[in-house]
């Protein structure tokens, strides 16, 4: 079965624009969280135009990011972004064209942190694509390495809205919390947190799943 992925990540400059707010709400969150985990090297998942990581280079820590997505024009637009940074910033940054269910890094093993944001896993439709990605991205990690998912939580009355309108053609997976968690555990991870939102709110207090796996 086809999927649509949407039209925007083929016109990275309306997905920026299209994001901005969010990028208000998600990249303070994104920003601490590496600060609380101190990683030396990291992976971004999805990373797109870098709306994400671009940011986490100027928050405090030296560590390596990589970032990984299937858009070509999405990457374009990353690097277009990188010409305009330091020489120091610049050479922290790796970029890769892939599938999050099959890539194999040179540092394959070694990374401490590996995030895939703001509802990019809502893009793996499939069991067998969420089994291969979350197996695959297991494997990336280093010992005692994390995880971290974030997807919006379902809302029954919102999707049961039949006079919703669509301004592009989006299919996504919709995870429900348990669905998610259970991906977790039978790929190897233990979870060690969930927050309901950007906050840092437990689980059940806000409108996202933001889960953290870790590699025993």
């Amino acid at each position: 079965m086809p999927y649509n992925m949407g039209e925007y990540y083929e016109r990275a400059s309306d997905y920026d624009l299209e994001y901005q707010s969010q990028t208000e709400q998600d990249v303070p969150f994104w920003c601490e969280l590496v600060m609380r985990y101190t990683p030396q090297r990291v992976l971004e998942l999805a990373c797109g135009s870098g709306r994400i990581g671009l940011e986490l280079l100027h928050s405090p820590g030296n560590f390596q990011l990589e970032g990984l997505d299937i858009a070509p024009e999405m990457l374009a637009a990353y690097r277009r972004k990188l010409e305009r940074e330091s020489e120091a910033v610049r050479q922290r940054v790796t970029l890769h064209e892939g599938d999050m269910c099959n890539y194999q890094l040179e540092h394959k093993g070694e990374f401490d942190l590996i995030f895939l944001p703001f509802n990019s896993i809502a893009h793996l439709y499939e069991i067998e694509q969420q089994l291969d990605a979350f197996r695959n991205t297991h494997d990336h990690l280093a010992a005692g390495g994390r995880f971290i998912v974030d997807i919006f939580l379902p809302d029954i009355d919102y999707l049961s809205d039949e006079n919703e309108r669509f301004l592009t053609r989006l299919d996504m997976h919709i995870f429900f919390p348990r669905e998610l968690q259970l991906l977790f555990l039978a790929t190897g991870f233990s979870i060690e947190a969930i927050y309901g939102g950007y906050d840092w709110k437990p689980f059940g207090q806000g409108t996202r799943q933001i889960v953290v796996g870790r590699k025993n």
